[in-house]
């Protein structure tokens, strides 16, 4: 499938007449509305005026908006060109563009979405579509632009092209204490528990440290630090000591090294779920996060 076909005429925006991102949202929302592709309008216009900016991501010269939503009843895109460049004034780094563009997607294609958002990412990191779609005169200018009209979605994606081949892990009788200094020196979040054949057993991760660990010190405002026994571990044990076996979650998904990207990332998003381990034969062999998802997708 080409990236051209989530495009329509009437879904390009030349030029686009705004001067921030919620008014050119709003813009190739109507676009979209206008079009046919959505469902319920008043769904999508509640989105782009409530949910940004924490759905734009600048890509290059480029501001790409997305949604999945049930108000839509295709996936589809819609592209503007603005004759100045449009500031996005919130967010951690101050970023302006001239092309924006609107990307939705019904929940249950999901898989496409994040295969038309990893397309559109890296055109426009590309200057030459940059330039094709600035110096556009008209929609039909900017369909007809060489290297976007010749763009595909990428293919399938597999957690091995992804995933972080680490093995980095502890044993089942190793102490929380120990654990937790090795989560802080590898600057991990969570650290799988394996047995001698490297089997999967469990993870640790920040919410086990901090439900055992932090109640260690507990904050009085009269006279300081003072020790409290964490919910579920005796009086008078140190909780540094307990083997990771008695406190580690042991409902841990695991996923193949196998499987495809968009499948994954599906599960991701219906389970929130932030982190896989990635077995091989049920060996752990990775471990596969949303960070790292999104910076495969994102080309960063």
């Amino acid at each position: 499938m080409k990236l051209i076909e989530l495009l329509d005429r009437d879904r390009v925006v030349v030029p686009l007449k705004a001067t921030t991102l919620p008014k050119a949202a709003s813009q190739l929302a109507e676009a979209m509305v206008a079009s046919g592709v959505v469902g319920d309008p008043g769904v999508l216009r509640g989105l782009v005026k409530d949910a940004l900016p924490k759905d734009i991501v600048p890509v290059g010269q480029a501001f790409l908006i997305h949604y999945r939503t049930d108000a839509v009843n295709k996936h589809a895109a819609a592209l503007g060109v603005a004759p100045e460049p449009i500031e996005q004034l919130e967010g951690d780094e101050p970023a302006s563009a001239r092309i924006v563009v609107l990307l939705v997607a019904p929940p249950r294609e999901s898989s496409i979405h994040l295969q038309a958002l990893s397309a559109f990412s890296r055109a426009f990191s590309r200057q030459e579509v940059i330039d094709s779609i600035l110096t556009a005169d008209g929609p039909e200018a900017v369909l007809e632009a060489a290297p976007l009209a010749d763009l595909e979605l990428p293919g399938y994606l597999t957690v091995r092209d992804v995933m972080e081949a680490r093995q980095i892990s502890v044993r089942p009788d190793t102490p929380l204490g120990e654990a937790s200094r090795f989560m802080v020196a590898h600057e991990v979040a969570a650290l799988p528990v394996v047995s001698e054949t490297g089997e999967v057993m469990g993870v640790i991760t920040h919410r086990e440290l901090l439900r055992f660990l932090l109640p260690l010190y507990v904050k009085r405002m009269s006279s300081g630090e003072f020790r409290a026994a964490p919910r579920g571990v005796a009086a008078g044990i140190d909780p540094h000591t307990i083997p990771v076996r008695e406190v580690m979650d042991r409902s841990v998904l695991c996923v193949s090294e196998e499987q495809t990207l968009a499948e994954v990332a599906t599960i991701m998003l219906n389970r929130d779920t932030e982190r896989f381990p990635v077995v091989r034969e049920g060996a752990l062999v990775g471990f596969l996060t949303r960070g790292d998802i999104v910076r495969r997708l994102l080309g960063r």
